[in-house]
C-alpha cells in the first residue's frame, strides 16, 4: 500500500525531512526504482536548495537540489520519464512535483520584469521581487488530450519529431482566452482536419515534461476527410477497437482514454 501524501500547507514550516527526494541537473537520484531517501546520502555542501513538499505518511518530505551529479555508490540518475511505468501513480506524481518547484525555483532566482535577484515569499510558494514586487509562482500549463472516436474506431497518431513508435490520442496547449473544449476543438481542426462534436470528460492528470495539467476527453466525430498536419503529426490513422497498434501504457491519460474507449465500445454503450 502507497503512503498518503498531503501537500504542504505552509510550504516553510519544515526546515529538515524525514524523507528526501533528491534531483539534479532535471535527474532523480534512485536506487533501483526508489527516490524516495531517509538519509542524508550527499554532501551538504553540494546542496543549493531545498523546498518542502508536504507529508508522507505521516513524515516530513522535501526535495534537495544539488550543484552536480553526484556519484554515489549503489545510486543512479533517472529521469523522470522512465520511473513512469515502474512507480505507483501517486509517488510519480510526487516525484513530478519536486521536480517542478526544483526548475521553478531556478528558472525565476531573478526578476523578469526588471531584472533583480527575488526572493522567497514569506507565506506562498513563490518569488518576488523587492524593487518592482512581481511575483511568480510556479507555473503550470493546461492542455487538453483527446481521443477522437468514429462508431467502433478511434483516431490514433504518431508526433512528429519523436523517437518511438507509439500511437497515442491527439493534445495541445490551451490558449489564453479559450476554455478546454474550444481549445479541443481547434486543436483536432488544426492537427488533423476533423470536426467534433460531442465530448465525454474523462479525468485528468499532472504531466511533468515540464509542467502541464492534462484534460483528457473523448471526442467523438462530426465530420471531415482526415488531413493531417506534417509539421505536428507524421502519421494520424482510423483503428478498429480490437486491431490497436502499440499505445501509450495505461498510466498515461492517454492510455485511459483508449481502455476507457475500448471498454464502452464493448460493453456497446
Amino acid at each position: 500500500m502507497v503512503e498518503r501524501f498531503e501537500p504542504a500547507a505552509n510550504v516553510w514550516a519544515t526546515p529538515d525531512f524525514s524523507q528526501q527526494i533528491i534531483v539534479a541537473e532535471g535527474l532523480v537520484l534512485c536506487r533501483g526504482d526508489q527516490f524516495i531517501h531517509e538519509m542524508d546520502i550527499f554532501l551538504a555542501e553540494a546542496v543549493i536548495s531545498n523546498h518542502y513538499l508536504g507529508e508522507l505518511g505521516g513524515q516530513s518530505c522535501g526535495v534537495r537540489v544539488l550543484s552536480s551529479l553526484l556519484d554515489i555508490r549503489g545510486h543512479d540518475w533517472r529521469n523522470l520519464r522512465s520511473l513512469l511505468t515502474s512507480t505507483d501513480e501517486h509517488l510519480f506524481a510526487l516525484a513530478g512535483r519536486a521536480l517542478q518547484i526544483a526548475h521553478w525555483d531556478r528558472d525565476h532566482r531573478f526578476c523578469g520584469c526588471c531584472g533583480t535577484a527575488t526572493h522567497y515569499h514569506s507565506i506562498d510558494r513563490a518569488r518576488t521581487c523587492p524593487n518592482c514586487q512581481l511575483t511568480v509562482y510556479p507555473r503550470i500549463s493546461p492542455c487538453v488530450i483527446m481521443l477522437v472516436t468514429r462508431g467502433e474506431e478511434c483516431l490514433l497518431a504518431r508526433h512528429a519529431n519523436r523517437r518511438n513508435i507509439t500511437y497515442t490520442a491527439l493534445a495541445g496547449f490551451i490558449e489564453p482566452g479559450e476554455s478546454a473544449e474550444i481549445a479541443l476543438k481547434r486543436e483536432v481542426r488544426e492537427e488533423v482536419g476533423l470536426e467534433v462534436g460531442s465530448l465525454q470528460y474523462i479525468g485528468s492528470q499532472p504531466w511533468p515534461f515540464p509542467g502541464q495539467l492534462m484534460l483528457g476527453y473523448l471526442a467523438a466525430w462530426q465530420g471531415g476527410e482526415l488531413c493531417p498536419d506534417p509539421n505536428e503529426i507524421e502519421e494520424a490513422q482510423w483503428f478498429h477497437y480490437r486491431s490497436l497498434p502499440e499505445i501509450p501504457p495505461v498510466q498515461t491519460l492517454s492510455g485511459q482514454l483508449i481502455h476507457t474507449f475500448v471498454e464502452q465500445v464493448a460493453a456497446g454503450k
